[in-house]
């Protein structure tokens, strides 16, 4: 069934895929998505088929029954769904579910996420399974660890007064801050991580649970549904350098300098791992200063004074101008490390020396380095922890500013470095598998990054991490599946893009009144403007554009088109086409 927006009384929601997503009451969001997951024993979420499904729809009311099944290795698991939303503004979501053989999981059952911009610094109350309330707040900066436990139901309120209330039935619940995985939510979910995993499901379990939604609008609140009007492209008037760009060299193509020259790279990150051979790491040093770039040189290491080892190859060190130290078994830096900046320091004397985390900006929200001897603190992002469908990777990108922003919060006055940006997981921090080390590469690729949609992924990515304040991004790979130029079938489209844009290197601050349907970036270079909007939706965007900015003569299809971009002039200056990057110009 394609996705369909439906009503629950003055609530409108969108359908899809078995989940709900967007319950908002006017222009105001109340809850992102209500869902649910089977996560198996290392935290990987098994997909779901649905076999059958059936909806019944009136005006201000709906009843969706599907049923569903999960099916990967060991795991059998078969599911009853119901979802009735009434007239009254409440929704009822119905799980049961079966399991078909034994298997062992990590989560199973409903996950509610809750949109940061009307939840961030209100307040709360918690009901405990016992009957006892708890007043508190929705997290302002990124939670460390889980702001809300032990969770029966939950009432908060928004700014025009409207309530809104959560009841859940059959687990106990907890919430967790989702900014840390750069997704753009607090999630309540199932089961408290406080209790032992995996667990096992003994073939013929049943598992049934249910939530409820009450939302009671506001006196304030118009009650009148109202057609959508245009997307409004508001530049603020701030503007910022662009971050130092450069990407992971993960091999030495014959045509590296050219992929450099194109894409304006001002460095190349070299990982270095010293309990392997030091063959390649060394000839990429090599191709590197052959190239005439400077170096992220990440280096991952468990040992005292590994710097003595490298003594030898003292030569190789000259171009490295940034020294990321990382444990090679620990997910953030050990002080041990960090304790002998100075040793390094004389090694590779010409480099800044970072510490932080290879994984996410959780490690280095729970497990905090002391930046005191550093010149500033790093970590790596990626939009695919959670859900992997275009429209939660789409709802990741504002959620990247909110990591530089904390991070910026916690070390105050040092430089802060995202190292890489991944199209996917790289490695699994939380993975439980014994038999695999700490940074087990997952192997994963995902051909979007070199389609349109990649292309956009990347411009808004850029924005809103430019527009945060960050100083230095790695973005992807130089080569290859997970890299800016893909092995044997040339140049991908966000590679062009890119290419076009690389003179630019100033942004001006930019902000769209609906960032999950159209989004966008304004650069500028010698007082040339441009302003490039992306259309997300399969549906013609409307805008309202800044004043003196015009269509060129580009826009292009993100989706299914060959690796080229093959502009097309705009059908009207306010109209975006489906599925589409828009390029104006001021003046």
């Amino acid at each position: 069934m394609a996705a369909l927006n439906l009503r629950a009384g003055q609530l409108d929601l969108l359908y899809q895929d078995g989940f709900i997503r967007y319950i908002r009451l006017g222009e105001k969001e109340i809850v992102r998505m209500i869902n649910h997951a089977l996560r198996d024993h290392d935290w990987g979420t098994v997909p779901m088929e649905i076999i059958h499904e059936n909806l019944r729809q009136e005006e201000e009311s709906f009843q969706i029954d599907y049923q569903a099944r999960f099916r990967q290795a060991d795991i059998s698991f078969d599911l009853h769904c119901t979802i009735a939303g009434k007239a009254d503004g409440s929704i009822h979501f119905h799980y049961h579910g079966e399991s078909k053989s034994t298997f062992k999981r990590n989560r199973i059952g409903f996950t509610v996420l809750h949109p940061i911009t009307e939840c961030a610094g209100e307040k709360v109350t918690i009901v405990h399974p016992d009957g006892n309330e708890t007043e508190s707040v929705f997290p302002k900066w990124i939670s460390p660890h889980q702001p809300f436990m032990d969770i029966k139901a939950m009432h908060w309120q928004l700014e025009d007064h409207t309530r809104a209330s959560l009841f859940f039935e059959g687990e106990v619940f907890e919430t967790e801050d989702q900014r840390n995985w750069t997704d753009a939510s607090y999630k309540t979910y199932c089961t408290p991580l406080g209790l032992p995993f995996p667990v096992t499901v003994k073939k013929g379990e049943e598992i049934r649970q249910y939530i409820q939604l009450q939302v009671i609008p506001g006196k304030s609140n118009n009650q009148t549904k109202t057609g959508k009007d245009a997307v409004t492209v508001l530049l603020t008037g701030a503007a910022d350098t662009l971050p130092t760009i450069g990407t992971v060299m993960n091999s030495s193509p014959s045509h590296g300098p050219q992929i450099i020259k194109d894409l304006g790279l001002e460095y190349l990150r070299v990982d270095f791992d010293m309990d392997a051979p030091f063959e390649k790491p060394l000839h990429l040093l090599e191709k590197a200063a052959e190239w005439n770039i400077p170096v992220e040189l990440a280096l991952f290491t468990d040992g005292e004074k590994t710097y003595e080892q490298l003594r030898p190859h003292g030569e190789y060190f000259s171009g490295v101008k940034k020294l990321l130290l990382f444990g090679s078994s620990t997910k953030t830096t050990p002080s041990q490390l960090i304790a002998e900046v100075s040793g390094w320091k004389k090694l590779m004397p010409e480099a800044a020396i970072y510490a932080g985390t290879d994984a996410f900006f959780t490690e280095l929200n729970r497990e905090r380095v002391d930046a005191e001897l550093l010149e500033g603190v790093t970590y790596s992002l990626n939009p695919q922890v959670h859900a992997f469908d275009n429209a939660s990777l789409v709802e990741t990108l504002e959620a990247q500013a909110y990591t530089v922003e904390a991070a910026k919060n916690l070390y105050p006055d040092k430089k802060i470095n995202i190292s890489p940006v991944s199209y996917h997981m790289r490695w699994n921090p939380n993975a439980t598998d014994p038999s695999k080390s700490l940074r087990h590469p997952t192997g994963w690729s995902d051909p979007r990054i070199h389609q349109f949609f990649g292309a956009g992924w990347l411009l808004t990515s850029l924005k809103y991490l430019a527009q945060s304040g960050l100083d230095e991004v790695a973005y992807f790979e130089l080569e290859g599946e997970n890299g800016w130029h893909k092995d044997g079938n040339g140049q991908s489209p966000m590679y062009l893009l890119r290419r076009e844009l690389s003179p630019y290197k100033t942004i001006i601050h930019c902000r769209c009144s609906r960032p999950l349907e159209v989004d966008g970036i304004c650069l500028e270079q010698e007082g040339k403007s441009v302003l490039l909007l992306v259309n997300w939706t399969k549906a013609q965007q409307e805008v309202d554009l800044p004043q003196g900015y015009g269509p060129s003569k580009y826009c292009q299809e993100i989706q299914e088109r060959p690796a080229s971009l093959e502009w097309r002039a705009l059908v009207s200056s306010s109209t975006l086409p489906p599925k589409s990057i828009c390029w104006f110009e001021k003046g």
